[in-house]
């Protein structure tokens, strides 16, 4: 997997790696345990995920359904994203580390 440049808007976006090694059953709410460490060996990253609050993100309102603009920053260096989607509980982001890929094998 390699980093793309988002879109513009970033609500509900995937990496369209995801979709072709994509491990989730089709109605399933979450992934497994064994299918979310079967999606990072099939990508060959490990994935960060990053729980957000909308007040955290500015311009975005808690309704909102379009994140115009948004260019949200990895958490820490060498970090890229691959997923940016509205949970229950606010954004939730996926990073992508992929010099992690070495553990996964």
């Amino acid at each position: 997997m390699q980093p793309i440049e988002p879109p513009e808007n970033l609500f509900n976006w995937f990496h369209p790696d995801i979709e072709l090694f994509d491990t989730i059953e089709e109605g399933a709410e979450a992934y497994t345990r064994e299918q979310w460490a079967q999606l990072q060996m099939n990508l060959r990253v490990e994935i960060e995920t990053q729980l957000l609050d909308y007040d955290e993100i500015p311009n975005i309102p808690e309704d909102a359904v379009v994140w115009p603009n948004w260019k949200p920053e990895p958490p820490e260096q060498g970090l890229f994203l691959i997923a940016a989607f509205d949970s229950e509980d606010g954004p939730v982001l996926w990073w992508a580390n992929p010099k992690a890929e070495s553990k996964e094998k």
